[in-house]
């Protein structure tokens, strides 16, 4: 089986193995680009973005051996009008069958990804705030509350999102937490750039566990505004996402320590089928 998270700005899937503790760990990877909220307006999906997401799903199939899926389509496909005629021409040509979940869910299953990995790390997350900041959508828990906020990387982008951020400020500040733990694409992008590692060589392993403050991020920001190799170091048009995931982040987490972790909603995805944990088609 293969579960495959299909985000507003990445597309991932990956395998995993049941280990001897209990835990599970992840035997194969993949992730593309595929910008699903770029110009996404009241007509849905642009014509673009779904070409970059059946490209992707394309080479899926070709590089990953399956015999079985589970995959979940996220904010942006919660807004796109076209969205269940869009998947229905993915199920047609791929065998691929994509659940649309909520924002309650998706909190869910990422926490879920998070800590699984956090105790593969021995670490102790007991009273950590999950912060998921995504392309079109924020995903924010502590223990069994959540809540997802309709911002994220590429709609603050190209819309005013100070309101809802805001909003997510307010809901963080009534929990009492230890640490927070940040998933996701920017702050694993930050991670990364502190380890010295770039797109290309990137490796979840040297990532996991990797602490971030607030003075990492406003690096990271200044970093790609100035620096010429840009893409090279956080792959192509990425550049800009990430400077204002990084300035969204800075405003939400103040100065409390981070703890990045890699895993999320795909890993989330198939624990959950295996342990029968969440009911998703």
């Amino acid at each position: 089986m293969i579960s495959i998270d299909l985000g507003s700005n990445t597309i991932r899937a990956c395998k995993m193995e049941l280990l001897s503790s209990g835990l599970f760990e992840c035997v194969y990877s993949f992730e593309r680009i595929v910008g699903s909220a770029r110009g996404l307006s009241h007509t849905g999906l642009v014509t673009d973005a779904m070409e970059r997401i059946r490209t992707a799903v394309a080479q899926l199939c070709t590089e990953a051996s399956f015999d079985s899926s589970i995959a979940a389509a996220t904010e942006a496909f919660r807004q796109a009008a076209n969205s269940a005629e869009f998947f229905r021409q993915i199920r047609a040509e791929f065998g691929i069958e994509f659940n649309i979940i909520s924002g309650e869910v998706e909190a869910y299953l990422t926490r879920l990804g998070a800590e699984n990995r956090a105790k593969i790390l021995n670490l102790n997350l007991k009273d950590s705030l999950l912060i998921d900041l995504g392309g079109a959508s924020t995903e924010i828990s502590f223990g069994k509350a959540s809540r997802s906020f309709s911002f994220g990387i590429i709609t603050a982008l190209e819309s005013d999102k100070r309101a809802e951020i805001s909003m997510a400020m307010k809901f963080i500040k009534q929990f009492k937490f230890n640490n927070i733990i940040l998933t996701s694409g920017v702050p694993t992008t930050v991670a990364a750039l502190k380890q010295g590692l770039n797109y290309a060589n990137y490796r979840a392993d040297l990532i996991n566990g990797v602490q971030i403050k607030n003075t990492d991020l406003n690096w990271a920001a200044n970093l790609l505004k100035t620096t010429p190799n840009k893409d090279e170091l956080v792959g192509k048009n990425r550049a800009d996402l990430i400077v204002k995931g990084c300035e969204i982040l800075s405003n939400l987490v103040g100065f409390s320590p981070c703890i990045v972790i890699d895993d999320g909603l795909r890993e989330g995805l198939f624990i959950a089928k295996k342990l029968n944990l969440k009911e998703i088609k």
